[in-house]
């Protein structure tokens, strides 16, 4: 018998030294998208002040077009040491968080602030095991060793000079080129012309804002370039539209409002913003 379990045993390690795997990890707090370009970081997790767990997210573009994202609330969860499994959703600057998901632009190398949002996690709870976010695992986060990060501080929009509409932005200056069109019932084009003092890709955001006399609010839509290439030669300069989501129902107004878009100075995203800017009377 002794001998029978020894011989079990010795073809088990035999068969163990056999087996291939993989070095055990540690805490995971970044990870790449495999359906979106770009890294997600989770900078901590701790409690607000109505008990929720809430884990500062940092989301940073490595693609060079826009993209726009959407994460199901059903694929956020988190995993305590305990073994509890609680529900959650994923909360980004800018976006928007529906009954369902939630959606957001990210611009082409951005980086946005968010959070993942677990509002049921038992008072016992300190540590979270396992972190599941749209496709993306997160392993070994403590809570309450780390405020939630606050966004951070937009910079100053760049104001209309007696010149027209017109902003600096890093090495680019962005000017209106003439009046703003309905397209198709569907679209607002607004047409800028662009100069670089120096040879720059310009980016241009996807998050738009309008604001009509009437009240009526535009966002979203996408900024175009004839040919598609936005690589500027130094001192020339080329035509640029915004697109903005909009309706057939926004020919009443006689201007825009208010205008708001991003403009990337090669660090970091800058807010242009612009107001009253004349909107062709119907004819």
């Amino acid at each position: 018998m002794k001998r029978g379990i020894g011989v079990l045993l010795g073809l088990a390690w035999a068969l163990a030294q056999g087996v291939s795997l993989p070095e055990p990890q540690g805490p995971v707090v970044e990870a790449g998208s495999p359906t979106v370009s770009a890294t997600f970081r989770v900078q901590g997790c701790a409690r607000d002040q109505r008990g929720q767990v809430v884990c500062a997210l940092q989301i940073q573009s490595t693609a060079r077009t826009n993209q726009q994202v959407t994460v199901l609330h059903q694929s956020v969860r988190a995993i305590s040491a305990r073994g509890f499994s609680y529900p959650g959703y994923l909360d980004v600057e800018g976006g928007q968080v529906e009954a369902n998901r939630t959606v957001f632009a990210l611009p082409a190398g951005a980086r946005l602030v968010g959070k993942v949002v677990l509002p049921k996690v038992a008072a016992e709870e300190n540590f979270l095991a396992a972190l599941y976010l749209g496709g993306l695992e997160f392993r070994g986060l403590p809570i309450g060793q780390a405020a939630p990060a606050q966004p951070a501080p937009q910079a100053q929009p760049q104001a209309q000079t007696a010149e027209g509409w017109k902003a600096t932005v890093g090495p680019f200056t962005l000017e209106l080129a003439g009046e703003p069109a309905l397209v198709c019932c569907t679209w607002v084009v607004i047409p800028l012309l662009v100069v670089s003092n120096q040879d720059a890709r310009l980016q241009i955001g996807s998050n738009f804002r309008m604001i009509f006399p009437n009240g009526i609010q535009r966002t979203g839509g996408e900024a175009r370039v004839p040919g598609d290439n936005w690589d500027f030669i130094a001192g020339i300069p080329m035509k640029v539209f915004l697109y903005i989501v909009a309706s057939s129902e926004d020919e009443q107004n006689d201007r825009i409002t208010y205008l708001e878009f991003w403009v990337h100075d090669g660090k970091d995203w800058q807010k242009v913003v612009w107001r009253d800017i004349p909107w062709p009377k119907k004819k």
